[in-house]
Formats: C-alpha cells, structure tokens, sequence
C-alpha cells in the first residue's frame, strides 16, 4: 500500500490561513476567486484545504478569550457563520478587526493540528528527534557530533557514517575516517564530508548546505559540487545553485542557542523564531512584515525576542498567553 505524502508544512499553514479568512473575516467573490485560483494552483492545496475543514469541523470550538495589548478582550467564534460567503453583511471597523484577529487564532490552531498529524511518518522513520524549542547536541556510533536544530529529525545506519536528515536542520563535526566517507543525505541530494564541519537545512524541497570548515561534496540529480568554508549553496528541483559567500557565525548562530539577523524582513525573522515557539507566532499585514529587523536574540526565549521586536519597531501584538502571539500595527 502506497503511504500518503506528507503535506508541506508551509502549504498546511497557508491552508489554515485561508481557511480562517473564509470563516471569520468580510468574504467577498474576488476573495473567493483568489482562494480558488490558490487551490487550482497545486493539488496539495486541495488536499490541505480539505484537512483545514475537516480539523475545524471535528473540533468542539470554543469561546477562548484574547487579551491585546490593550486588554481588549476578543472572543474566538464557536460555530462556523451561516451567511453565505458571497453575500457576507459588511462588519463595522472594530468587528472586522475582532474577527481578522480571531481569524489568526483558528489559523494558527488548525496549522498546528496540521503539522503534528503530518509528523508521525516521521516520527516512525527517526533514530534521533527534538522537539519544539529543543537543541540538542549527540554523537554517532562512529565517534562523529551531531547537533540537532528545532523540530529536527535524523536516520543513520549502524556505522553512523550514513545518516539522513528526514527534516529540520543538523550540524555535524565529522569524526576523520577516509576509508568510510560521511554522508548525509536529505532531499533530492546528499552531501559528503572531505573536512570536518558542515550544516545541512531542509525546507520543503530544497535543501541548503553550509560548510563551516574545510569542504563537502554535493550531489544531487546526476550533477555535483564541491563547496567551501564559508560558503553556501541549496539543491532541489532547481538543480545545483552557484555557491555563495556567507557569515558562518550568523548561520550558525543556532547552535549556540542564538540568532543573529541583520537587516532582514521581520516576516522572516518572526518565522525562525516561531520554529522554537510551542505555540504560534505570526504577523498580520504584508507591509509590516517588510519593515526590516537587525539584532542578536535568544532562541530559548522567542516570546521574549518578540518583546524586543515589538518595543523597538513600535508595533503591537494579540496574544493567547505566551502559546499564540500576534504581531500587528
């Protein structure tokens, strides 16, 4: 019998979004001819939309209040509307504000049940797993050191010399052994070591590998490269990228429980925070998601990064305690 693929995690959130925004916002025909023109776009966005209306369906929601910075007290809905979504009654500004931001409150729970329903083939395929928030350094049967990211799960043979990277981030110090190459495979491709230091990141389909120290192989739809300290390159459906030159402090950063980001949109920025978050962190408007983001934060404490963010760029958030934050104007 052929196991179902897993869906990405990124289509999974981008489902619950939409999905949220039908349910709770003003919803309009070109809103609707946008969600349908998204759907027609990859059959995996059917079959995320589907699992977002059936985890909402089967839910038992409830009135959950949440607090803004303003102690405004914001109620989630607890029954899905019975208005037509082409003939929506237009909401006065502070009930279309409640609702968009009740809206990221369903969004962010039905992303969440999406993922962990989408883990467990995962879970069964792992030798070593972390959790959410978790960093967690280990050593192969071969004497090598793997430090495992956040939501990060790896395989590897009984040598330890094979090892493949199911999801999330690694990095390895590779323990010297020219007669058993060190390998790592993860996606279309693998990355054999001819140094010592080196970090594999898998997201969706692409991988991105960076070298630390010394060089590594790269191998991946019947085409190599050979990739050097400081340097940086992703493989997937594209093939090969050219390397590139980057501050290996920054992108390795992790594994010293930090990141450090310079002038990057605070979309991105909030997304890696969220990877160590039990709970959910998002940004409502593209424009604020823009506004750009320089500093150094701690990963065993993103609400508190996100304290940071918020006081120096003066924005607000709606939070759900510390488990669901919301960032916003």
């Amino acid at each position: 019998m052929e196991r179902e693929k897993p869906i990405d995690r990124d289509v999974n959130r981008a489902a619950a979004r939409w999905f949220a925004e039908r349910e709770t916002g003003e919803w309009s025909a070109a809103d609707e001819e946008r969600l349908g023109r998204w759907l027609d776009a990859d059959p995996e966005h059917v079959a995320a939309f589907a699992r977002a209306e059936t985890l909402w369906a089967s839910m038992d929601a409830v009135g959950l209040p949440i607090h803004t910075a303003d102690a405004e007290v914001v109620p989630l809905p607890s029954t899905r509307p019975a208005v037509p979504r082409s003939n929506a009654v237009r909401q006065p500004v502070w009930r279309k504000t409640r609702l968009r931001r009740a809206g990221g409150a369903i969004a962010a729970g039905i992303a969440l049940l999406l993922v962990i329903a989408a883990d467990l083939p995962t879970r069964l395929q792992a030798d070593a797993m972390t959790g959410t928030g978790e960093i967690r350094a280990m050593t192969l049967p071969d004497g090598s050191l793997a430090t495992l990211d956040t939501g990060t799960a790896i395989s590897f043979d009984a040598s330890g010399r094979k090892v493949t990277l199911l999801k999330g981030e690694a990095a390895f110090q590779v323990a010297p052994d020219p007669a058993h190459p060190f390998t790592v495979s993860a996606g279309t491709g693998s990355t054999t070591a001819l140094g010592t230091r080196f970090i594999v990141r898998r997201e969706g389909a692409e991988t991105q590998v960076t070298v630390s120290e010394h060089s590594v192989r790269i191998a991946s739809a019947g085409r190599s490269a050979v990739l050097h300290e400081g340097e940086a390159l992703h493989y997937g459906s594209g093939g090969i990228s050219a390397a590139r030159p980057v501050v290996v402090a920054n992108l390795d950063a992790w594994t010293r429980g930090r990141i450090r980001v310079v002038n990057r949109p605070l979309g991105d920025v909030v997304a890696e925070l969220a990877r160590y978050h039990r709970g959910y962190i998002g940004v409502l408007g593209s424009e604020i998601a823009k506004r750009p983001v320089s500093g150094t934060f701690d990963l065993h404490d993103p609400a508190g990064a996100i304290d940071v963010i918020e006081r120096t760029l003066g924005l607000r958030t709606t939070r759900l305690t510390d488990r669901l934050i919301l960032i916003h104007g």
